[in-house]
């Protein structure tokens, strides 16, 4: 239902709006500093810059949200070929203390989940993890009341780096109270089920 009109531009033009989000706008600006003027022009001019970039606000804002969810899980951004090169060293030089440090690594990424106020941890952390790992096609990490299927597909990952990455994934389902049922690894291809302990 729309609201009240908001004045815009020397033509007087109109903007519809919910009296809710009107009045909600209008307290917001005046916190700010800003005209209620200044404040939706600049939100006219984000939208339009959003969806010239071929994306829209909704957009733009869940991937802040996303961002900000994985900055708070302490995940990082580091060059792509850095992560799999020193992994393959890691890996050569102590294979067991790599994988336990995948593994550990995964465990303690879920548990952050876990003890923050979300909703729906494992969901959110599947979430996170798609959204952060862009370089991979395929991504799915799926849970019903008893099982957990998992099932990556990336053929920029090496024999070495798959590995560690489903040591890192089953740190995270085991977390969640969930038992490796099968598992299937390969270069660039993981496929894991495990079913409620």
């Amino acid at each position: 239902m729309l609201g009240r009109g908001l004045m815009a531009g020397n033509r007087r033009k109109m903007l519809a709006a919910r009296d809710d989000l009107a009045d909600k706008v209008s307290e917001i600006s005046a916190s700010k500093g800003f005209t209620l003027f200044q404040m939706l022009n600049n939100m006219l001019d984000l939208s339009i810059k959003a969806h010239g970039i071929g994306t829209s606000l909704e957009e733009t804002f869940d991937t802040y949200l996303t961002m900000k969810s994985v900055k708070e899980a302490s995940f990082t951004l580091i060059p792509e070929n850095l992560l799999y090169e020193t992994a393959e060293v890691a890996f050569t030089k102590a294979k067991e203390k790599t994988s336990k440090i995948w593994f550990d690594s995964g465990a303690w990424i879920a548990q952050q989940y876990i003890t923050r106020d979300i909703d729906d941890p494992f969901a959110k952390i599947g979430k996170d993890l798609k959204a952060f790992g862009w370089n991979i096609p395929e991504f799915t990490l799926e849970k019903t009341k008893d099982v957990i299927s998992v099932r990556v597909l990336s053929p920029r990952f090496s024999e070495v780096y798959s590995h560690l990455f489903t040591h890192f994934l089953e740190g995270i389902v085991t977390t969640f109270g969930y038992s490796i049922s099968h598992k299937e690894v390969g270069k660039g291809n993981i496929r894991i089920e495990a079913v409620k302990k």
